[in-house]
């Protein structure tokens, strides 16, 4: 990034599995993918049963989301953020 910041951050939610993949399924401009080399807003989370669990601290075992951050206008990421989160009550 040209002013030092990163395009990659991480939150958590609480909530149940099925909430999970609902959120993940209302976003439109974001996209569902493990990746971190990509010019699209990425968004995966770890699973209940993911077998990647192992490599992260307990507290980040359910609802725990790794958010890329793209190129896509930073109004449209925000907005389809919100409108996922809205639809699930998890504002």
């Amino acid at each position: 990034m040209t002013n030092g910041f990163g395009g990659v951050l991480s939150f958590g939610l609480k909530a149940d599995h099925d909430t999970y993949n609902r959120f993940v399924s209302h976003l439109n401009v974001i996209t569902s993918a493990v990746s971190l080399g990509h010019d699209e807003s990425l968004i995966v989370f770890l699973g209940e049963n993911d077998e990647r669990q192992y490599l992260y601290p307990e507290e980040f075992h359910n609802g725990f989301f790794r958010f890329s951050v793209g190129i896509e206008d930073a109004e449209d990421i925000i907005a389809d953020l919100e409108q996922a989160f809205k639809k699930e009550n998890l504002l």
